[in-house]
């Protein structure tokens, strides 16, 4: 498939201004809503391409982290959706209809760009249906994804406290795979011959000038490292997050690993408010899911602006695509031959 026709619905993402329709993506470019939906390609197209950028972005890193979360994706009145359910949405304390997508990203730090993603489906509407993967099934396959775009860099992973199971841990043990996950306060640990809460372990808290303290400890005979990451906001209010890591490092380290989880979120946020993620009203699960990975392509374009162009922040970096001309702008990524690695030539 041609370079200019996977990019041509990112960028009209990117471009739009008004709700991101087919139809209302049509009148950017003088087309009907059946047409640009037939510029949508599979996802796997998709995905392949942000492959090649994320390459092209962190070619000079030389240690990445991939951050992995999940978010929903709210359909107000889309009973008739494939796939669609009812998902508790922890931000409005409430159960909302919706797409639950499962997603990674690769991040330094500085730049992030998301490689691949998938839904997550509710156990009534699965049914006896065993051949979908469940959330553990799609965070291993994401990892070893990411391994394999980048098997020459230091890969670490980030994620929340929901994805912390003994099975995932060790899995990640066993492959030596270098991970940072929050866990919950009241998790029971082996430590010192007997099993106490993780709160309750008055070493493992950090006091004076030192704001995280790390201990080697194991659950349910894994061996782990815990980390108290003591937290001041901005009204002097002290808190500490729990981490439980996969290898040994510096207190520090681990908060830091851990603390890259946020662009992730970032992710989320931008693809909402400013590319229309929520904004697919087609009944085909297949066209949601395209939808998606084509969103996830419009992020990464604004990244590598960022990179290019010296944007402080992929906002920006959209809001200026915005009044370029929609054709000058897929010439002007044609021509990056170096962002796509030469496989579109």
């Amino acid at each position: 498939m041609s370079l200019k026709t996977i990019l041509t619905y990112p960028i009209l993402l990117i471009s739009s201004i008004e709700i991101r329709s087919f139809e209302a993506l049509g009148r950017r470019i003088q087309k009907s809503g059946d047409t640009v939906q037939r510029l949508l390609v599979p996802e796997n197209e998709s995905f392949d391409l942000l492959a090649n950028i994320a390459r092209s972005i962190f070619a000079n890193s030389k240690k990445l982290t991939l951050a992995i979360d999940d978010t929903l994706i709210q359909k107000k009145y889309a009973e008739f959706m494939e796939g669609i359910g009812f998902h508790f949405d922890t931000k409005l304390n409430k159960t909302v209809q919706s797409y639950k997508l499962l997603a990674a990203a690769v991040t330094n730090g500085k730049y992030t760009v998301p490689i691949c993603g998938d839904f997550l489906y509710p156990k009534k509407l699965l049914g006896g249906d065993n051949s979908l993967p469940n959330k553990l099934d799609l965070v291993k396959k994401f990892i070893l994804h990411a391994k394999s775009i980048f098997p020459d860099k230091k890969i670490f992973v980030s994620m929340d406290g929901i994805f912390v199971s003994e099975e995932l841990l060790g899995w990640l043990i066993e492959r030596g795979i270098r991970a940072d996950l929050r866990m919950h306060s009241n998790r029971k640990i082996h430590f010192r011959g007997q099993d106490i809460q993780i709160k309750k372990i008055v070493d493992l808290i950090p006091r004076g000038r030192h704001m995280a303290r790390s201990i080697q400890t194991t659950w349910h005979d894994l061996n782990v490292t815990i980390t108290a990451d003591r937290r001041i906001d901005k009204h002097g209010e002290e808190s500490i997050v729990y981490i439980v890591s996969t290898y040994k490092a510096k207190p520090i380290d681990h908060v830091n690993a851990y603390r890259l989880r946020w662009p992730i979120e970032k992710v989320f946020r931008t693809s909402k408010q400013l590319l229309g993620l929520k904004e697919c009203f087609s009944k085909k699960l297949e066209t949601q899911k395209n939808h998606v990975a084509a969103v996830f392509v419009a992020y990464a374009i604004a990244q590598w602006d960022m990179k290019i162009h010296g944007y402080k922040n992929s906002e920006k970096a959209i809001r200026a695509s915005k009044h370029k001309n929609f054709l000058s702008q897929i010439h002007r990524l044609q021509r990056s031959d170096q962002i796509f690695g030469g496989a579109y030539a």
